[in-house]
């Protein structure tokens, strides 16, 4: 039930692109671009991937799994010959072609792995700084001014930062695979188009001073605007990696404290230390272990949501700046940020993007307002103004928070189940938008029923939609 979008050629690029989307449901496994080969056992399942040895001796089978909302899997198997029954070879092109594929998923982790590391407050200490992507040094351009900056450019982004030069380089590579995917995805419509300016801050304060500095007050932790071709985005990982170096010295100058007492108290006791002084040294590593754990969960958090939001906000960049025809066409607000969250909590892999999963933590807070009865009806979506989307001050975070999810419900419903954004109806839909017709008669246009029969059908939807994509009404 992998669910993959990757494409050698679009004509219809947006409706072509939303097309496909429709036609990714869960039922239709073979939409997998990754031709995989088969081992068949004389005992057991049989494996898909990629063989990679066959010989009297052994046969050595690199098993791969895809699954919706989750990396590839890559595992490698050696079998006796005697306890093969056959191998479904590809043919040699497509081969290759998996081959490549499997080189590039290896390069790609190898160079991701790299960054993180330097992120990494327990490893990255007293070492050099790797060249993994080129920076420039430059200028905040915003407040707090006269900051030193770091700048990557980039064919569809140029992305500057007062934060630290390992964030910087991360940042930089998972854009770069972000925006490839959307360029393979659907490719530029437009033949020529300006790179978009992102700025990342290094803390969520000097964020809060670049908003006031704009004149611009909300909540959101981070923003696109259209008119400046700008991404703004908020980030405490930088702080947080600070804090946690610090905190991991500290932790390692108690584990030498905690070794040297040791020492000296075996050599009291003649290397026959009391259980309870064992058990106090064991405890103490425990906890200090534990703390540690607890602070890499932390930063891994804290990086996912960064990464969230430079992803969704880069959507809507690309969208706007490399796709749309802003003379003709317009998705409502509440279409463009439904699938920007889809995107957002995509699989990036190798330029190709993989979506089709439910994301688990919106599909329980949907699903919660809708046994609630709370859940915003499609009606309000439809005529909702941009004002709803945005957090201007903390009583407006509850509504906005329940646009998002309701959004999110119903271009998943579109895309998944009903599959009718595609073609036609959907270019004449951006068009209704852009046109300022009636929302309500326009998407009735676009699902070819009633908005109160839709309505009954999205709440039937949301409540039996799956984690893996898939619904029994589907």
């Amino acid at each position: 039930m992998s669910q993959t979008i990757a494409f050698k050629s679009l004509a219809l690029i947006l409706t072509t692109w939303i097309l496909t989307l429709g036609i990714l449901s869960a039922q239709t496994a073979a939409t997998d671009t990754w031709k995989l080969e088969t081992l068949y056992r004389k005992q057991g399942d049989s494996m898909k991937g990629f063989l990679v040895e066959e010989s009297a001796k052994q046969v050595v089978f690199k098993c791969i799994i895809r699954k919706p909302g989750a990396p590839t899997l890559l595992f490698t198997e050696i079998f006796d010959p005697k306890d093969v029954l056959r191998v479904e070879k590809l043919p040699e092109a497509e081969r290759k072609i998996l081959s490549s594929r499997l080189d590039s998923l290896a390069k790609e982790r190898e160079l991701l792995a790299t960054s993180l590391k330097l992120l990494d407050p327990k490893t990255n200490q007293g070492k050099n700084i790797q060249e993994i992507v080129k920076l420039e040094k430059t200028s905040w351009p915003l407040p707090p001014q006269k900051t030193e900056a770091l700048k990557y450019a980039s064919q569809y982004f140029n992305l500057t930062t007062n934060s630290r030069p390992e964030l910087a380089q991360l940042a930089a590579i998972q854009l770069e695979q972000v925006f490839s995917a959307y360029a393979r995805t659907l490719p530029p419509k437009r033949k020529s188009f300006k790179p978009t300016s992102i700025l990342l801050t290094r803390s969520l304060e000097d964020y809060q001073q670049a908003l006031k500095g704009n004149s611009i007050q909300m909540g959101n932790p981070a923003y696109f605007d259209q008119k400046q071709n700008l991404v703004l985005c908020g980030s405490d990982l930088d702080r947080m990696n600070t804090q946690l170096e610090e905190t991991a010295k500290h932790h390692q100058a108690e584990l030498e404290s905690l070794a040297r007492r040791e020492t000296d108290m075996k050599q009291l006791f003649k290397n026959k230390l009391p259980a309870d002084y064992q058990n106090a040294f064991q405890e103490n590593r425990k906890r200090i272990q534990q703390a540690e754990a607890t602070n890499r969960e932390l930063l891994r958090k804290t990086r996912l949501k960064l990464f969230e939001r430079l992803y969704h906000e880069a959507f809507h960049a690309y969208l706007s700046n490399c796709v749309l025809d802003e003379a003709d066409e317009e998705l409502p607000r509440w279409l463009n940020e439904g699938l920007a969250q889809i995107f957002e909590s995509a699989v990036f892999e190798i330029g190709e993007l993989r979506v089709g999963h439910a994301d688990k933590p919106r599909l329980e807070a949907i699903r919660l307002l809708v046994n609630q009865n709370s859940l915003p009806e499609i009606r309000t979506l439809l005529q909702a103004k941009a004002d709803f989307f945005l957090v201007s001050h903390e009583s407006t975070r509850e509504v906005s928070e329940k646009m998002y999810l309701a959004s999110w419900g119903l271009a998943f419903h579109l895309a998944f189940r009903s599959k009718v954004l595609s073609g036609n109806p959907l270019h004449d839909y951006a068009r209704a938008i852009k046109g300022k017709q009636d929302p309500i008669a326009a998407f009735e246009r676009l699902t070819g029923k009633s908005l109160d029969a839709f309505q009954k059908e999205h709440i039937q939807y949301l409540k039996t939609l799956r984690q893996d994509g898939t619904s029994p009404l589907q």
